[in-house]
């Protein structure tokens, strides 16, 4: 046995899938959280027609840069990243598609600190994860293949 939960993030994907991705048909948009995100949404892609979009996130000296996504009010969307370590990013993320507008908002990762889930529920509806660690941590020790 591994001492990883994942082989890498295409893994994470499937897995993901495997475990809630008929919840997938709930919403009417997918967030790719990028660059790290996209292996994990092929394994959604190729089983459903919902549209994708890209969220290209950048880190700074100063933090986590997140672009606006307008047009998305009155829309049910799932956010798709490759994990939570210290919730600031997906904290983020979930406040601004409410500010946008968006009906109700799910953030599906692979990982996430139990610890967290609390916090993220004041910006998600729902928050679905396939493994939770206690406490935050990095997410390189969860995949074999960075």
């Amino acid at each position: 046995m591994s001492k990883f939960d994942f082989l890498d993030r295409a893994d994470a994907g499937r897995q993901m899938f495997e475990n809630f991705g008929k919840k997938i048909s709930n919403y009417d948009l997918i967030v790719v959280v990028q660059p790290a995100a996209s292996e994990i949404a092929f394994a959604f892609a190729s089983e459903t027609a919902i549209p994708m979009r890209d969220l290209m996130i950048s880190r700074t000296a100063a933090g986590v840069v997140i672009p606006r996504i307008t047009q998305v009010a009155d829309l049910r969307i799932a956010v798709l990243d490759d994990g939570v370590e210290t919730g600031t990013t997906a904290m983020a993320i979930g406040a601004m598609l409410k500010t946008e507008g968006a009906t109700s908002t799910a953030l599906m990762v692979p990982i996430c600190p139990r610890s967290l889930v609390p916090q993220l529920l004041q910006v998600y509806d729902a928050v679905d994860f396939v493994v939770a660690p206690d406490a935050p941590s990095s997410l390189t020790r969860h995949y074999e293949v960075n």
